[in-house]
């Protein structure tokens, strides 16, 4: 737990220098756990705020949104970038930014209308992760958080009608 929130302090206090520096030491299965850990508080925290007690199935709702949304997010990325970009950036890179930025802004996002907060602050996150972490250039990281935002949005729209 000690390791967990001296980089998520690290990561909140200091972005760009912790993508810059600090990315490259944290595996792949680091940044899932940190990102599992965060996702397990949410749940917790979200389905007893949303439903006035601890409900199992809306904790575990929330859990696989959490980890669901970095996953499909680093995945959408990885592929626009694969079938655009000259220089390939490797998934497991990818899948850190996402899931440490996921983690950090879990903490909050739990509080209810903090998403109005928390998920620009993620995709910011996300976008100094790419910049700063992989060497992206500001355009190409800003259009490939755009095109990854809008897909995960059209996605979720679009299955709306499958889960109702």
């Amino acid at each position: 737990m000690k390791s967990h929130a001296e980089i998520v302090m690290a990561l909140l206090s200091r972005p760009a220098r912790f993508f810059a520096g600090r990315l490259q030491e944290i595996h792949a299965g680091r940044a899932a756990g940190i990102l599992i850990v965060s996702a397990l508080f949410f749940a917790a925290a979200g389905s007893r705020i949303n439903t006035g007690g601890f409900s199992a199935t809306a904790g575990s709702i929330l859990f696989v949104n959490a980890v669901g949304m970095a996953a499909m997010g680093s995945l959408i990325s990885y592929l626009a970038l694969a079938l655009t970009a000259g220089r390939r950036y490797p998934f497991a890179r990818l899948w850190k930014i996402y899931s440490l930025s996921s983690g950090a802004v879990l903490l909050i996002a739990w509080v209810p209308s903090a998403f109005l907060f928390t998920e620009p602050w993620k995709w910011w996150l996300i976008t100094s992760g790419m910049i700063n972490g992989l060497g992206m250039s500001r355009t190409r990281a800003v259009i490939v958080v755009v095109f990854t935002f809008g897909a995960l949005v059209a996605i979720v729209y679009g299955s709306l009608p499958l889960v109702t």
